[in-house]
């Protein structure tokens, strides 16, 4: 088996090409970025210009599917990458996600 196979089995919940704008607010500054993927335990965003330089932290993230539909779920960032954010979701969250997972399967097939 190769390192990619391994890598993806051992996901808990598959991830969701997708490509949608961000807001991430981390303390009280607010950065607008794009969502890459999603899933049923976090997100990968790509990382905002300004990112100050933090390896983890707290964040609220406001998923702006279209003009009407913005989602927002608390999370913390586990992953600081130089082009992304890798952000886990906060327990307790679970009709969110599912709201934002149902919406992000419209933007998946305009794609």
């Amino acid at each position: 088996m190769n390192r990619d196979m391994d890598a993806h089995e051992k996901r808990r919940h598959p991830r969701k090409d997708i490509f949608t704008a961000a807001l991430v607010v981390l303390s009280d500054e607010g950065y607008l970025t794009e969502v890459w993927d999603l899933s049923q335990g976090g997100a990968r965003l790509g990382k905002p210009r300004k990112w100050p330089v933090i390896e983890r932290g707290t964040v609220r993230v406001y998923f702006m599917l279209d003009q009407e539909t913005v989602i927002a779920l608390s999370g913390h960032i586990v992953r600081s990458a130089d082009d992304h954010l890798g952000v886990q979701f906060e327990p307790g969250q679970e009709s969110r996600i599912n709201a934002l997972m149902y919406e992000a399967r419209f933007l998946e097939a305009q794609a």
